[in-house]
């Protein structure tokens, strides 16, 4: 009892710990902190913030707090560049509008799941918040859009005083009467009521705006004619695109786009704007206004020239998302599309790519490469004509190689995968960095099979066992160099084995066919067990050393005899392999049927692979047995069942103890051999 009341008590106190009351600045970096900590698949992971959105049970009468909780996240996780890179707000909320996703649904990865179909991201982070009397009770979530995994779980109390307070109460502008020194100075008001108890309650400009575009979407709401489409038009041009009444042309861009309306001169208007727009990096009117004049799918030169221009004064991490739509998402001729990609380069090759500084050229091929992430061909045509002028260091080596590798994995032409192969080994032969090593070896493992079928053609589809190959041919040297560089044993074993089978030397390790002759002609039993592992991953190489494997047979040992009984174990298992046709050899595996033991397992496998060569052998075994040999005649008939039609030669010998035997396992066998070489 008093246990389970310690217990209790413990409990509780764990409890109260974890959800004490904490200032907004402390859960907010707490939360940051645990989200940039978390372990990723992908670095820079590229995340996606969506709005906190208050829960049913939430005592509340604005958004504010949920937004202004968004943005602090949003400000928080930008400073880890090297660990998140932060998928643009803007793009995501037009994304949850074309959708129709439901605020409250984005903390269930099913959500999470056909965002991630959605937008170019790795995870989503969403959550919620209650407000209550005397905190706010926020829960948020981390989810892997491609498992639906939750990586990341938080739930913080963060203390109610009258700033956070100040954030649940609907604004409204009240000024005085004129003369009174606290009189309200904004710009633009008008008024609702003269007096109302002796103060005159006014309008602001966001509410005017606010009033404005409600008014203006009831008439989006009706697109059925051309002069209705026209009215929307000619309304719309009367309202400048600012940042206030101008935010209904993201519901006219929204609705065009929805219902595949184009208006040239609604598009010139929006041309016009992005020409004005000086720093398009922090505007989400530029990058809105370029993703729908390039929603029909084609963008001509003065959509282009716009565009161009615009692009040209965006910075680090934005440049991919106009590229996106300027390039990879237009049907445009290649030949065009080409022609403005040198146009990119070029202007990042003379410094005038980018605000508030140029970016290097580096960098903007960096941009360029994720932009075109959904369309191959000009991808690849970047690679090849670009990649040369670049100066790169370990950390863009590294980007370069997962350019490689993805560009070789989306490929679905069998020749042209053939050729990126050949560019990844040249790449890989070239450069030395220190993720090399894992890069290559993890690329090596995407074409190994499982044991699931289904999944195996898909392996064979994207990662043919032809081009792996001739990858180690051609990159045999860093294959070897890499292959002791990890500090983990089993990786170490792993690599060991996996250059085994594509013969691969490793120095010191791995021995050459001569070297490994002289290990098993020696008498270091140890050395030529390890030898002989190796020598069982190499397929039918070692047939070359043919005879030192037979002499393994005649050895003795006083001192190890377990030892060398593996030893001559593995050797069975290579020269089944290897097919062998030596007679002593066969002999040797016949001999050792009756033991049952692992060497017994090990000859059965190997006689049937040699086959037709050990024919006559097993036939004469047979030969010489009696009915009082029983489990000896079962175990050599269904061998020769097993070697099938080219076993003919013993239907004689098998119908023999078929006729003679009264063992019914035995006779059965027989039945079912003679079946077998017959082809029945």
């Amino acid at each position: 009892m008093k246990i389970s009341v310690v217990f209790l008590l413990f409990f509780s106190s764990l409890t109260l710990h974890a959800q004490k009351q904490k200032s907004y600045a402390a859960v907010t970096q707490e939360l940051t902190q645990k989200i940039a900590d978390a372990p990723s698949a992908v670095i820079p992971q590229k995340l996606a913030v969506v709005p906190f959105t208050a829960t049913a049970s939430s005592v509340q009468t604005s958004q504010a707090f949920g937004e202004y909780l968004t943005e602090t996240m949003i400000g928080l996780l930008s400073g880890h560049p090297e660990k998140l890179k932060l998928f643009e707000r803007t793009r995501m909320d037009a994304i949850l509008k074309e959708h129709e996703f439901i605020l409250t649904d984005l903390m269930k990865p099913a959500a999470a799941l056909k965002i991630g179909q959605l937008a170019p991201i790795d995870a989503l982070l969403s959550g919620t918040y209650t407000k209550l009397k005397s905190y706010i009770e926020i829960s948020a979530r981390v989810i892997d859009v491609t498992s639906g995994e939750i990586t990341v779980s938080y739930v913080g109390r963060i203390k109610m005083n009258k700033n956070m307070a100040a954030l649940f109460l609907q604004p409204m502008v009240v000024s005085k009467p004129a003369g009174n020194s606290t009189t309200d100075t904004t710009p633009v008001q008008i008024t609702i009521n003269n007096q109302v108890n002796g103060t005159t309650v006014t309008k602001s400009k966001e509410e005017i705006c606010k009033q404005h575009i409600a008014e203006f979407r009831s008439r989006l709401n009706d697109l059925s004619s051309p002069e209705k489409i026209n009215a929307v038009v000619n309304e719309a041009l009367k309202t400048p695109f600012d940042n206030l009444c101008g935010k209904l042309h993201y519901d006219v861009m929204y609705y065009f786009t929805r219902f595949k309306i184009d208006s040239k001169e609604y598009k010139n208007f929006l041309l016009h704007t992005l020409d004005t727009i000086a720093y398009p990096a922090g505007d989400d009117r530029a990058y809105e206004i370029v993703r729908y004049v390039s929603s029909d799918g084609t963008v001509d030169d003065t959509e282009w020239k716009s565009s161009f221009t615009a692009l040209a004064r965006v910075g680090n991490y934005s440049l991919s998302n106009y590229i996106n739509y300027l390039l990879a998402k237009t049907a445009n001729p290649e030949a065009e599309q080409k022609t403005r990609i040198a146009s990119y380069f070029n202007l990042a090759s003379e410094n005038k790519l980018g605000l508030p500084r140029p970016i290097t050229f580096e960098m903007a091929f960096v941009e360029m490469m994720e932009g075109l992430k959904s369309n191959q061909p000009l991808r690849q045509h970047v690679y090849e004509m670009y990649s040369s002028r670049l100066t790169p260091d370990e950390k863009l080596r590294s980007t370069l190689f997962s350019e490689l590798t993805g560009m070789y994995k989306d490929e679905t032409n069998r020749a042209r995968k053939t050729e990126l192969i050949g560019w990844l080994g040249t790449f890989v032969n070239a450069n030395d960095y220190a993720k090399a090593h894992e890069q290559l070896y993890d690329f090596a493992w995407n074409f190994k099979l499982t044991y699931s079928e289904s999944r195996n053609e898909e392996i064979r589809k994207e990662h043919p066992e032809t081009d792996l190959i001739a990858l180690t041919k051609k990159c045999r040297d860093k294959f070897s160099a890499y292959a002791m560089l990890t500090p983990y044993n089993s990786q170490k074993e792993d690599r060991i084995n996996f250059c085994v089978k594509y013969n691969i030397p490793v120095r010191g390790v791995i021995p050459t066919l001569e070297e490994a002759d002289a290990i098993l002609k020696g008498n270091d039993l140890q050395e030529q067990l390890r030898v002989m592992k190796l020598l069982t991953l190499m397929g039918a190489q070692p047939k070359k050393i043919e005879p030192t494997l037979v002499g393994l047979f005649s050895k003795r040992s006083l001192e190890d005899r377990s030892t060398l009984s593996a030893i001559q174990t593995l050797a069975i298992e290579v020269l089944g392999t290897c097919q062998t046709t030596s007679p002593k050899a066969i002999d040797y595996m016949i001999s050792v049927l009756p033991h049952y033991g692992n060497d017994t397992e090990a000859a059965k496998e190997a006689l049937v692979k040699i086959g037709k060569p050990a024919v006559k052998p097993l036939t004469t075994a047979l030969d010489n047995t009696t009915e009082q040999h029983g489990g000896l005649q079962f175990q050599l008939i269904t061998l020769l069942g097993k070697i099938g039609k080219d076993a003919a030669a013993a239907e004689k010998s098998i119908q023999r103890v078929l006729t003679a035997s009264r063992n019914s396992d035995v006779k059965y066998a027989a039945e079912a051999a003679l079946q077998s070489i017959k082809g029945l």
